[in-house]
């Protein structure tokens, strides 16, 4: 009876307390724990060997926060990501600039080199040739990927190939291969989408020049490791980065042979791309309606009889 009557004035004490401020410690529920950034940090590259001094890096989070900035030293920046969070990291400088990096959990992302290069082109005429190469590379195989495959169309499709693909010999031998210092980066990355669908002799012999290329951080090492991948598919070994794949009737993603894939992500990490796992779960997501900007870095669509390779 006693216990009853005191109920109410229990309750009421509580709403004083709380009212006026006196309430004790463990009536008060325990704030949230503030989200702890990670670390995230990698190396930045330029084919001219030094980093600018005015560049910038930053991030943008889907959560819809504040712009996120970080430090450069030297040839390392760093910058601090909610984790769980898709975050773009983007570098760049007024007369320089870099393809954005996709970060899909700080907690677990492998830190991504990135590559910054200058923005004037030396061989403006050759770069514009190159773009529209890629350009219409790309037209062919949306069409063909749109159902267009007649008898005609396959006999145009491989005869574009092999026009582009000649032409692009022709700039190799008299200029050496499209590199970024030379064309620029956008036209750098159409002629290696260009030499993909090349015959896999052409494509290991082109694969020489690439490696040179990125020893001087003159094409993104992505791209090198996407055909030397390729390289190894069409020999029927397996690839070592896991950039091949090709897709089911049920949609399911298939990926190609891959040695030793204990270690994947360790070689991923030297070539400046994302981890294996972030890969598989960018391709398991439906895909986006176009965007009206081009992506910096795209992938090469299917070729017809050849499997679809891995755009980072």
């Amino acid at each position: 009876m006693n216990s009853t009557r005191r109920q109410p004035i229990a309750v009421a004490a509580l709403l004083f307390a709380a009212l006026t401020g006196t309430a004790r410690a463990e009536d008060t529920p325990a704030p949230t724990p503030a989200i702890q950034p990670i670390p995230y940090s990698g190396k930045i590259v330029s084919a001219t060997g030094t980093v600018p001094e005015q560049a910038a890096i930053f991030a943008d989070c889907q959560d819809g926060s504040e712009r996120i900035h970080g430090q450069i030293e030297a040839d390392t920046y760093r910058l601090d990501l909610p984790p769980a969070i898709t975050c773009t990291v983007v570098l760049g400088d007024t007369d320089w600039e870099a393809d954005a990096q996709l970060v899909s959990d700080a907690a677990t992302a492998l830190p991504q080199t990135m590559l910054i290069y200058p923005l004037p082109v030396p061989q403006p005429e050759i770069a514009r040739e190159l773009i529209e190469m890629g350009a219409q590379d790309r037209a062919v195989r949306q069409a063909w990927a749109a159902g267009k495959r007649d008898a005609a169309s396959e006999k145009k499709f491989a005869a574009d190939d092999r026009k582009r693909q000649r032409r692009l010999r022709q700039i190799i031998t008299t200029k050496g291969w499209p590199t970024i210092s030379m064309v620029g980066a956008e036209a750098a990355n159409e002629a290696w989408l260009v030499a993909q669908h090349a015959p896999p002799a052409q494509l290991k012999h082109w694969a020489v020049f690439m490696r040179a290329a990125a020893a001087r951080h003159e094409i993104k090492l992505v791209n090198l490791a996407t055909t030397l991948d390729r390289v190894r598919m069409y020999e029927k070994r397996p690839q070592i980065y896991g950039t091949q794949y090709s897709t089911r009737e049920d949609g399911a993603i298939q990926f190609y042979r891959i040695e030793d894939i204990a270690n994947i992500d360790k070689r991923r990490l030297e070539m400046g791309m994302s981890s294996f796992a972030a890969l598989q779960a960018q391709l398991a997501k439906p895909p986006k309606p176009a965007e009206p900007t081009k992506p910096a870095e795209p992938a090469p669509p299917v070729t017809p009889a050849t499997p679809a390779t891995a755009g980072e």
